[in-house]
C-alpha cells in the first residue's frame, strides 16, 4: 500500500526538482541576454511602477475620517456650528458637513447663542472655546480683505488644527499668526498689521498654515474679549464621547455637531444606515475589471515577442535538453520560468520604484494641491494586486512561446532548420465575429432606442465592446499579415525578403502587430472624439467680449476705495490706454441687487419655450451700468441714437420684445419685503455680440432707482488699443501680488483644452508602438541571421542588409498602424456622432445639435506615412551589418 504513495511523492519531488532546474536555466539565460531581459523588465515593470505610484499617492492624500478630524477638531470631542438666522431646528448628515434648517419647524426663542448657553447644552463637566471669523479683517495691499480667524491657539483643544512653520504662538491680544502665502507676499514675522475696524497695531509673531488650505491668505488672532459680538462655532471638550442621542438633541436646538466619536465609527442607528452608507455600483467593478483585462492584454502583446526572441535563440539548447530525456512539459516549464523570473524581477523593481516615486512626489503634489498629505500610506492590498497582475502579465506573455517550445521538432532544431507552426484556420473567422460583435456593442449603446439603451449600461457596453474589438483584431492579425505579404511582390528585394520573413513567422510577428494596432486604435478613437468635440465647441462658442479685448474681472462689486486701488494697479501697466469701466448694482452695504427684465411675450406666457430659453441664457439678468465708452464697446459701433438716449437718462436694451412704448419693465430684488417692479424709459438697439448683455443703465438712472453702482470690471476696448501679450502679462503679474482672485483675460476666440493632453497621449502611444515594433524587429533580425549570412555569401552589400532590417520594421509598423486606424475609427466616429445629438429644447444653443465628425488627418498621415519610415530608419541605423558565415550542415 505504500508504493503508490511513494511513487506520488517521487513524482512530486521530481516535478519540484525539474521546476527548480527550469528557474536556474531561466535565470542564467536572463543574465546572458541582458538586452532582451532589460526590454521585458521595462515593459512589465513600467506599468507596475506607474500604477503603484498613483495608488500610493491617492491613498496618502485620501485622508481617513480619523486623520482629517485633527485638522477640523484639534483634540476636541466635537465642533458645534450655529447656522445664521433665527433659531430653528436643523437636520444634518453624520459628519456635520451638510445641514439644512427646518423652515417648517417653529422658531425657537432666544437671542444668538453665548458660550455659556452652549456649555449648558452639553453634559456636566464640559467646556467650550469660541471661534470667531469675519469680525475683523486685514486688507494690506490686497484688493479683497482677509477675514481674521479669532481662536485661542494656546488652548490644547486646538492642537493639530494649524501647523506652525516659523516663529511662535501669540501670547497677547496684539499678536497674530499669518499663513505661508501671506509670508511669501511680504507679510512675515516681525511685520505690523492693521486689522479693521480695530485701531490697534498687531505684530506678526509666527507663520502657520491650515493643513487643508495651504495656498490661501489666513490671519489668526487671539479673541478680543472687549468686542461685543457672538460666536457661531465652538470647540468643545466633554467628559464622555457624544452620541447620536446628543446629536438629535442639539439639532432640535438648532445646533450642528461634528462629533469625533460619531465620525470615527460609532455605529449608525439602523434607521439611518440606508441613508448614509455608500454602496459601490456593480457596473463600476465590471468596468474596472474590463479595463484591467485590456491593460494586461496590451502588456502581454508587447512583451510576448521578447519571450519569443529568447525561444528562437535557445532553440538548439532546448532541443539538446529534450534529446537528453526532457519531456514537452519540461520544455514548456523552462519557457514559463522565463516569464516568472523576469516578471518577478520587473514586479519587484516596479513596486520599489513606484513607492519611491510616490514618496518623492508628495511635496510637489502638496504644493499643487494646496493641502498637506496624510501619513505616507502604502495600500498593501492594491499594491499586491498590481504586483500580481504584473507577474500574471509576464507569465501570460510567455504562454504562447512555451506552447511552441513544447511542440519543438528536436531533429529539425538540432539540424539548425527552422519551422513555424501554421495559424489555425478558424482564428480569422472568430476574430471577425468578435470584431463585429464589439462594434455592434459600441454602436448600440449610443444609437439604440430608449428601452434597450436603458437596460444596457453605457460604460460596461463601451468597455466590453472595446475589449471584444481588441481581441478580434488580435485573432485577425495573422491573416492580415498573410494578405499584406502578398501585396508587396512588386517591391524591391529587401522589402520582399522582409515581408516573406514576417509572413512565414506570423507567430512572433502577430503579437507585435496586434500591440501596435491596439495602441493606435485607442489613440485614433480618442483623437476623433477630442477633435469632434473641439469642432462642436468652436461652432457653439459665443464670445462674451470683443476679440482682442482685455478684461479685468473682480468677480464681485467693489467699493470706492477698492475700485481706486484696482485702477491704481492696472493703469500704470497700460500708460495712456483708456479703461472702460463696467458697474453693477449693489446694496449700500455692498451686497448686490438682483435686477431682471422680462420680455413682453414672457410677461404674458411665462412658461413658453422662448421664456425658458431666456431663463437658461441668463441674459435678461445681466444689467450693466456705465457711460458712453461702455455703450460704444457693447455695440461695436457709434450709435448716435443710443448714445443720445443714454445721455438723456434712458436705458439701452439689447434684446427684442422688451421695450414697449418706449419703456422697459425691471424687477428689482433686494432687502425689501417684496420685489419692486418699475418701468423705466428705454430704447432698443442691437449689440455687437448677441446673448452677452441684457441692458445698459446710465449711472443717473441707477442712482434714481435706489441702486448703488459699484465697479466690478475694467475693459480695454480693442478698437481703441490693441493689447499685446507683454502688456497682458504685466497686468496679470501686477494683480497677482495685490488681488490673486481677480481674473485677467484677453479674448482670443475659442481655445481648445486638448492640445497639451493630445500631445502627451500621442507621444506616449507612439513610444508604445515603437517599443512593440522594435521588439518584433529584433526577433526578426535574430531569426534572419542565416538569411543574412546567405546574402553576405553571395555578395550583398551591408546596405542591402540594412534595407532588409528597415523593411522588417516598416512592414510591422505599417500593418499595425493601418489596422489600428481602421479599428479605432469606428468607435471614435460612433462616439463623436452620438455626442452631437442633443435633446431638443429651448436651452440648446444654435449649431450644437448638428452632427459633427472631424478626422485628424494630419495625425493619420503622420501615423501612416511617417511613423513606419521612422521605425524603419531607427531599426536600420542600429542594425548589425557584420555577419558570421554559418558552417555548412552535412
Amino acid at each position: 500500500m505504500s508504493r503508490p504513495s511513494s511513487r506520488a511523492a517521487g513524482r512530486a519531488g521530481g516535478g519540484l526538482s525539474a521546476f527548480r532546474a527550469a528557474l536556474r536555466i531561466s535565470r542564467r539565460d536572463a543574465w546572458r541576454a541582458k538586452g532582451r531581459s532589460a526590454l521585458v523588465l521595462v515593459m512589465i515593470g513600467l506599468p507596475v511602477l506607474v500604477i503603484t505610484a498613483l495608488v500610493t499617492l491617492i491613498n496618502t492624500f485620501d485622508l481617513t475620517p480619523a486623520e482629517s478630524l485633527s485638522r477640523e477638531l484639534g483634540t476636541a470631542d466635537a465642533r458645534l456650528i450655529v447656522p445664521s438666522g433665527p433659531r430653528r431646528a436643523v437636520g444634518q448628515d453624520p459628519g456635520g458637513i451638510n445641514w439644512e434648517t427646518k423652515h417648517k419647524a417653529p422658531p425657537l426663542a432666544g437671542t444668538p447663542w453665548s458660550t455659556a448657553e452652549i456649555v449648558r447644552l452639553l453634559p456636566p463637566g464640559s467646556r467650550a472655546i469660541p471661534i470667531w471669523t469675519g469680525s475683523r479683517s486685514y486688507s494690506g495691499k490686497w484688493l479683497n480683505p482677509t477675514p481674521v480667524t479669532e481662536l485661542d491657539v494656546r488652548d490644547p483643544l486646538t492642537r493639530g488644527m494649524i501647523y506652525l512653520r516659523r516663529g511662535r504662538l501669540p501670547k497677547t491680544p496684539d499678536e497674530v499668526l499669518v499663513s505661508g502665502w501671506l509670508a511669501r507676499h511680504g507679510v512675515g514675522v516681525g511685520a505690523t498689521l492693521s486689522l479693521s475696524p480695530s485701531p490697534v497695531a498687531y505684530r506678526v509673531v509666527g507663520v502657520a498654515d491650515d493643513l487643508n488650505r495651504l495656498n490661501r491668505d489666513l490671519v489668526i488672532a487671539l479673541p478680543d474679549e472687549r468686542a461685543d459680538r457672538t460666536a457661531t462655532q465652538w470647540l468643545v471638550d466633554t467628559p464622555a464621547p457624544l452620541t447620536w442621542a446628543d446629536l438629535d438633541r442639539l439639532n432640535a436646538q438648532g445646533v450642528v455637531m461634528r462629533s469625533r466619536s460619531i465620525i470615527s465609527g460609532q455605529p449608525y442607528p439602523h434607521s439611518r444606515l440606508d441613508n448614509y452608507v455608500w454602496r459601490k455600483p456593480s457596473d463600476q467593478l465590471v468596468v474596472s475589471g474590463l479595463l484591467v483585462t485590456m491593460i494586461v492584454l496590451e502588456v502581454v502583446l508587447l512583451a510576448g515577442p521578447a519571450f519569443a526572441v529568447g525561444l528562437r535563440r535557445r532553440r538548439r539548447e532546448l532541443a539538446l535538453i529534450g534529446a537528453q530525456g526532457a519531456s514537452a512539459r519540461h520544455l514548456r516549464s523552462i519557457v514559463l520560468a522565463d516569464g516568472l523570473v523576469l516578471g518577478g524581477c520587473a514586479v519587484v523593481l516596479g513596486v520599489v520604484g513606484g513607492l519611491a516615486a510616490a514618496w518623492a512626489a508628495v511635496p510637489p503634489v502638496e504644493a499643487y494641491n494646496g493641502s498637506v498629505a496624510g501619513p505616507y500610506d502604502v495600500p498593501v492590498p492594491e499594491v499586491a494586486a498590481v504586483a500580481c497582475l504584473g507577474l500574471l502579465s509576464a507569465v501570460l506573455a510567455a504562454v504562447v512561446p512555451a506552447l511552441q517550445a513544447g511542440r519543438t521538432d528536436l531533429v529539425r532544431a538540432l539540424a539548425g532548420l527552422r519551422g513555424e507552426p501554421k495559424p489555425r484556420r478558424g482564428w480569422p473567422l472568430a476574430g471577425l465575429a468578435l470584431l463585429v460583435l464589439g462594434i455592434a456593442l459600441i454602436t448600440i449603446r449610443r444609437w439604440a432606442g430608449p428601452p434597450l439603451r436603458w437596460r444596457l449600461d453605457t460604460n460596461v457596453a463601451l468597455t466590453g465592446g472595446l475589449l471584444l474589438e481588441m481581441l478580434g483584431v488580435v485573432l485577425l492579425t495573422p491573416w492580415l499579415i498573410g494578405v499584406a505579404g502578398g501585396l508587396v511582390a512588386r517591391l524591391p528585394l529587401p522589402f520582399r525578403l522582409a515581408a516573406r520573413d514576417a509572413t512565414r513567422n506570423r507567430g512572433r510577428t502577430a503579437p507585435a502587430v496586434a500591440a501596435v494596432s491596439a495602441t493606435v486604435a485607442a489613440l485614433m478613437m480618442m483623437l476623433i472624439i477630442w477633435h469632434s468635440g473641439d469642432a462642436r465647441a468652436a461652432a457653439g462658442y459665443r464670445p462674451s467680449e470683443a476679440y482682442g479685448a482685455l478684461t479685468v474681472d473682480a468677480s464681485r462689486a467693489l467699493d470706492q476705495n477698492q475700485a481706486a486701488r484696482l485702477r491704481g494697479v492696472v493703469q500704470p501697466e497700460l500708460p495712456g490706454v483708456p479703461l472702460t469701466e463696467v458697474y453693477r448694482p449693489a446694496y449700500p452695504g455692498g451686497d448686490r441687487y438682483s435686477v431682471q427684465m422680462r420680455s413682453a411675450t414672457c410677461r404674458q406666457k411665462p412658461h413658453s419655450d422662448s421664456c425658458e430659453r431666456e431663463m437658461w441664457t441668463g441674459v435678461l439678468n445681466d444689467i450693466q451700468m456705465g457711460g458712453p465708452d461702455l455703450l460704444r464697446y457693447l455695440t461695436g459701433r457709434d450709435d448716435s441714437a443710443a448714445a443720445a438716449a443714454l445721455a438723456a437718462g434712458k436705458a439701452v436694451v439689447f434684446l427684442p420684445d422688451v421695450v414697449t412704448g418706449g419703456r422697459a419693465t425691471l424687477t428689482i430684488t433686494g432687502n425689501e419685503a417684496k420685489d419692486r417692479v418699475v418701468d423705466v424709459p428705454a430704447i432698443e438697439t442691437s449689440p455687437a455680440r448677441p446673448d452677452t448683455v441684457g441692458a445698459l443703465l446710465p449711472m443717473r438712472l441707477a442712482t434714481d432707482l435706489g441702486l448703488k453702482p459699484q465697479l466690478y470690471r475694467l475693459v480695454v476696448d480693442p478698437e481703441r488699443h490693441t493689447v499685446t501679450p507683454a502688456e497682458e502679462e504685466r497686468v496679470a503679474d501686477a494683480l497677482q501680488t495685490m488681488a490673486p482672485d481677480v481674473g485677467v483675460q484677453v479674448e482670443r476666440g475659442y481655445r481648445s483644452v486638448y492640445p497639451l493632453v493630445e500631445l502627451f497621449v500621442t507621444v506616449g502611444a507612439i513610444l508604445l508602438a515603437l517599443g512593440g515594433t522594435f521588439a518584433a524587429t529584433g526577433l526578426a533580425v535574430a531569426d534572419a541571421r542565416p538569411d543574412m549570412s546567405t546574402l553576405g555569401a553571395v555578395g550583398a552589400a551591408p546596405g542591402v542588409r540594412r534595407l532588409v532590417t528597415f523593411g522588417q520594421a516598416w512592414f510591422i509598423a505599417g500593418i499595425g498602424v493601418a489596422t489600428g486606424i481602421v479599428a479605432g475609427f469606428v468607435p471614435g466616429a460612433s462616439e463623436a456622432l452620438a455626442s452631437s445629438q442633443r435633446v431638443p429644447g429651448p436651452w440648446t444653443p444654435e449649431g450644437v445639435s448638428t452632427p459633427v465628425l472631424v478626422v485628424p488627418w494630419a495625425t493619420v498621415v503622420l501615423l501612416v506615412v511617417v511613423f513606419p519610415l521612422v521605425a524603419g530608419l531607427v531599426a536600420a541605423l542600429f542594425a548589425r551589418t557584420r555577419i558570421t558565415l554559418a558552417r555548412r550542415m552535412t
